[in-house]
């Protein structure tokens, strides 16, 4: 089987990013459940480094990622400081997290964000900056979805539209990985319903209850995944 690793940026007492009364770590988890949702779907193992709002210093994802020995590994966050668009960190040696960097790229471009492109960045050292890519055994990439704090945050300050982001993190990643994509169908929020009624020991009542609710689809996938 297939192993992902997603790691959520930030959480607890480190909020991130705040602006427009949109939270980064908030953000974050939500599109890495629906990612997570995805992958569960097409049959990949997946573990996050947090399904709820907790701290979740940066030391602890990486020796979580080694020790789960993911074939591949992403780190979800919400850009800031006025820019635009989405962009995506891998190693500077290229390789396999340079192709999944694109494949990402490509498949979030594809639901109407701009790219800013595929990026690296080193220290003084020459080695990769980010520590989540310098450490992990496994390819990784960092996603920034967009920024907080300008007009780029109407892409996906609403649930549905984190739900795009995280479905096209989840193609990026099962093309890499050589996973054929599979369109969704009702049969997935059913699965998700068993999930919950199975997990969380709920009545009939209350699952009719979540059914009514705007986005009834989107909350009861992502309550599966986080149960999963």
């Amino acid at each position: 089987m297939a192993k992902v690793f997603i790691g959520v940026g930030h959480g607890g007492k480190d909020s991130g990013a705040v602006a427009n009364g949109l939270v980064e770590k908030d953000i974050a988890l939500s599109m890495a459940l629906y990612c997570k949702a995805e992958l569960v779907r097409h049959g990949v193992g997946v573990k996050m480094s947090r399904e709820r709002d907790e701290d979740d210093r940066l030391s602890e994802e990486i020796r979580e990622c080694n020790a789960y020995n993911p074939d591949v590994a992403v780190d979800v966050h919400i850009n800031s400081g006025g820019g635009d668009g989405f962009e995506v960190f891998h190693s500077r040696y290229g390789g396999v997290g340079k192709t999944l960097a694109k494949n990402i790229e490509e498949e979030v471009k594809k639901i109407g964000q701009n790219s800013r492109g595929l990026k690296i960045r080193v220290n003084d050292e020459g080695r990769d900056y980010f520590g989540f890519i310098r450490e992990t055994k496994c390819p990784a990439v960092i996603l920034e979805a967009g920024f907080l704090d300008s007009e780029d945050r109407k892409i996906f300050d609403e649930p549905d539209e984190q739900r795009r982001f995280g479905v096209a993190y989840a193609k990026g990643i099962l093309r890499t990985l050589g996973i054929a994509w599979r369109p969704d169908n009702d049969s997935t929020v059913q699965a998700a319903i068993d999930i919950i009624r199975k997990k969380a020991g709920l009545e009939q009542q209350t699952i009719d209850y979540l059914l009514a609710y705007r986005y009834a689809k989107d909350l009861v996938i992502k309550l599966a995944a986080a149960m999963e």
